[in-house]
């Protein structure tokens, strides 16, 4: 007895769960959105539970549909990823990981040459962007995500969580006094990414009294905030390990010993079939050899 459900349905239930539109839906398969429809009915009929439910912004999955989505969309990826790896046995194999643009910049940009050197037929690809990836619609193996490790249906591994403490270029202190003092930040400008509380906690941690935390410029990423520091605009806050080569060389200093953790890191993340391609493997085992290393 053949207990799978009409692919063909399983294949319309699946895309329009993950758009949660059959409009939508009807697009990527290249159908008419009665077409999805009637899969949809055909699959609630052989499954005999409804899989949807109509809400304020259309429509959602049941609690049902959505135990069900979720364990078909394992499925899915894993041929997908059988169908790729086939594919590419007659292309040189790639990795493509997701990042922000601070991450690549600061971090991973200059650890690549190490990797090239130890997997030269192996073609890094880096989507830069602020947007969480979806793994699911973008064509991405791993991301680099900023945050607290909690990513349903992902595998999750902690890469960095340094704590954050104030950088500033050596020219700035020249410039004007010396930093004796947090309270004599008061007389620098504040830099500041999207997490701009961060400052808040560092003043806090330091008792400091007299410092407007919530002033000075704001920039869309932590790169924005060290390039400014660089350049002596004012007093950043960022990890050691994505300022490491700007600490040695001197263009940025520590003025100040405190350091705060946040609870927030940077994290590896990717769905757990990605692994089975070897490159995949060999790209993760890396990358976590290298955040050791430093």
């Amino acid at each position: 007895m053949n207990r799978l459900p009409p692919l063909k349905a399983l294949q319309y239930f699946e895309c329009v769960s993950r758009h949660l539109s059959v409009k939508n839906a009807a697009a990527e398969l290249n159908v008419t959105p009665a077409a999805v429809s009637q899969q949809l009915s055909k699959l609630a009929d052989y499954l005999q539970m409804t899989l949807f439910k109509k809400d304020q912004r259309g429509i959602a999955l049941t609690v049902e549909g959505e135990r069900y989505f979720m364990g078909i969309r394992t499925a899915f990826r894993q041929m997908e990823e059988a169908t790729r790896r086939l594919q590419e046995q007659r292309t040189p194999p790639k990795i493509t990981i997701s990042c922000t643009p601070g991450f690549a910049m600061q971090w991973l940009l200059p650890q690549l040459p190490q990797f090239h050197t130890n997997y030269p037929a192996i073609d890094i690809r880096i989507s830069t962007t602020n947007r969480l990836a979806d793994f699911s619609r973008d064509d991405v193996d791993f991301a680099v995500r900023h945050g607290l490790g909690n990513y349903q249906g992902l595998q999750s591994e902690m890469l960095i969580d340094d704590p954050l403490q104030p950088i500033c270029s050596p020219r700035l202190l020249k410039s004007k006094k010396q930093l004796k003092s947090p309270d004599e930040l008061s007389a620098y400008a504040l830099l500041h990414d999207e997490h701009q509380h961060d400052w808040r906690l560092w003043l806090e941690a330091t008792a400091a009294s007299d410092v407007a935390w919530n002033k000075g410029l704001v920039f869309a990423d932590s790169n924005g905030a060290i390039e400014a520091a660089k350049r002596g605009y004012g007093v950043a806050l960022a990890r050691k390990a994505m300022v490491r080569d700007e600490l040695k060389n001197r263009e940025l200093i520590m003025p100040f010993k405190t350091a705060i953790r946040t609870g927030i890191a940077y994290y590896l993340v990717y769905p757990s079939e990605v692994l089975m391609r070897e490159e995949a493997q060999q790209f993760r085992d890396w990358l976590s050899d290298a955040v050791k290393s430093i």
